[in-house]
């Protein structure tokens, strides 16, 4: 019986040693909270609809709708502002709505890789595969061979230099 008794003894000096231990290591942890960052920039569709929408998908803070309104330009592609705040700053990627309405998109583009700064403008293909071939075939001769695409695959959004 003593011996269970020492076994017990044994094991609860252990256990309190090893939680004294993990609170010391737990408690000797700096923790840094990132600080929020507000993120800005332009956003263009190629074929001329207009952005109705933008979501901004986080990787590290809160994903959300991201604050538009339009920018007093002439000429040029149909553009939109935007702006929002990553609550714990980090990378995103956009997505957005070219054409339609803010609660029914024409077109749903995204960016495919993550950007980070405070600042960064995109252009998205909105412009069909069918539309660009059909203007090749037509004005092809006039314009020669213009990339319309800009060199954005159709339904993706590319970042550009700020």
């Amino acid at each position: 019986m003593s011996s269970t008794l020492g076994i017990r003894r044994w094991l609860a000096a252990g256990a309190a040693g090893v939680s004294v231990t993990a609170g010391s290591v737990l408690a000797a942890a700096p923790v840094h909270a990132a600080a929020p960052v507000t993120v800005a920039g332009t956003i263009g569709c190629i074929n001329s609809a207009s952005p109705v929408g933008v979501w901004i998908e986080a990787e590290s803070s809160t994903s959300g709708w991201a604050t538009k309104k339009v920018p007093i330009t002439l000429g040029g592609h149909s553009k939109v502002d935007y702006s929002f705040t990553l609550d714990k700053g980090g990378r995103y990627k956009v997505h957005v709505g070219c054409g339609g309405t803010p609660q029914d998109w024409g077109t749903v583009l995204k960016s495919t890789t993550w950007v980070s700064g405070t600042k960064n403008n995109f252009v998205c293909n909105d412009a069909h595969p069918l539309s660009i071939a059909a203007f090749k075939a037509i004005a092809g001769r006039i314009f020669g061979k213009a990339d319309l695409t800009q060199g954005v695959p159709y339904k993706n959004c590319k970042p550009t230099k700020a």
